[in-house]
């Protein structure tokens, strides 16, 4: 019986060790989301009049020369004034030796902010690598 406990155990462990090593070659550090584009505290919740939302990153050495990063703005739960988990938009960073941060922001819609759950989310070559949560109140 000692076997299919052995099998979660290194099941377990596989995954434990897949989880952190994506944390730990995550590409980006010092991610601020604010109102300012020069901001070097971060935000977590905006209001809907806001005019304008920037987010910075800086990027590790995990992050090479030739790689293309994206940045995409996600509307995760605005209480139906989106989809769920709705891509409002996205921009690509191709990334050169000069390139150690990169940079989006995100202009008010119309109507203002929905009030709602959102998410920035950074990939490296297509492979989602970093997220930050922000909301609006």
């Amino acid at each position: 019986m000692r076997r299919p406990q052995q099998f979660l155990f290194a099941l377990a462990v596989t995954a434990i060790t897949v989880v952190a090593s994506s944390v730990w070659a995550a590409g980006f550090e010092n991610i601020v989301v604010s109102t300012d584009k020069d901001a070097d505290t971060t935000q977590d919740s905006f209001a809907p009049d806001t005019p304008k939302i920037f987010v910075t990153a800086e990027l590790t050495k995990d992050v090479p020369s030739g790689s293309k990063v994206n940045i995409a703005w996600i509307a995760v739960d605005t209480g139906g004034a989106a989809p769920p988990n709705y891509k409002i938009d996205a921009v690509d960073v191709d990334i050169t030796s000069m390139i150690n941060r990169v940079n989006s922001d995100m202009t008010k819609p119309n109507n203002g902010w929905p009030v709602g759950s959102y998410k920035i989310e950074f990939s490296v070559d297509g492979k989602p690598m970093e997220s930050v949560d922000f909301t609006i109140k």
